[in-house]
């Protein structure tokens, strides 16, 4: 059986849509005085992840400019208005030649532990996907072996990753982990105001 475990993991966070849900560039929206992006780079950053990618696309030079002050390569994605499947393939391609695995997380969500991170590194070893999920239910960020990068930039299946996915189903690993910021995307304002109140209970 293959041994899939990796050393050097990549995270490529996806930063390229429109935001017009938000009314403003998602990446740059400010949560707690910190903009989206650089929270949802945290999560790998205090997960000893190295290397970060942001794909972008809508608003590219203020979010490349944002990225690259605080160590984060930007690539952008010349077909980002085609979708997010664009998206992480632009990014895949983008990875260096020893990257062992990457890590997929759009930018609207946030908040997912580096504990999470960690776990979900270490999870890879005799299959070459590893899902996170939250009470059954499955989240973000999955984390793909180079193994597959070619296979999921010739798919042209519906769904994107998540058709790639699940005609995949022999190469998943499901992962239990206890952090709900998995599954906590932020598309609108009231999505956003509705997770602060959600931070602040659990500090209470």
């Amino acid at each position: 059986m293959p041994d899939f475990r990796t050393n050097e993991p990549i995270a490529i966070i996806l930063a390229a849509g429109c935001s017009s849900r938000m009314g403003a560039t998602k990446p740059l929206v400010e949560i707690e005085g910190v903009p989206l992006l650089l929270h949802a780079a945290r999560c790998f950053q205090e997960a000893g992840i190295k290397e970060i990618i942001v794909v972008t696309g809508f608003d590219s030079d203020n979010v490349g400019k944002l990225a690259s002050l605080h160590g984060i390569r930007p690539i952008f994605n010349k077909d980002y208005q085609k979708g997010m499947f664009s998206s992480i393939c632009a990014g895949l391609r983008a990875v260096s030649s020893n990257c062992d695995s990457a890590f997929i997380l759009p930018v609207d969500i946030p908040f997912v532990l580096p504990s999470t991170v960690v776990k979900l590194k270490n999870a890879i070893k005799d299959k070459p996907i590893v899902i996170p999920r939250y009470e059954k239910v499955s989240g973000h960020p999955p984390i793909i072996h180079s193994a597959l990068f070619s296979l999921v930039e010739r798919w042209n299946g519906k769904n994107g990753l998540r058709g790639f996915f699940g005609h995949r189903q022999a190469d998943i690993e499901y992962l239990e982990v206890d952090d709900y910021n998995i599954l906590s995307d932020i598309d609108t304002e009231a999505d956003l105001r509705e997770l602060l109140l959600k931070r602040a209970e659990l500090r209470s």
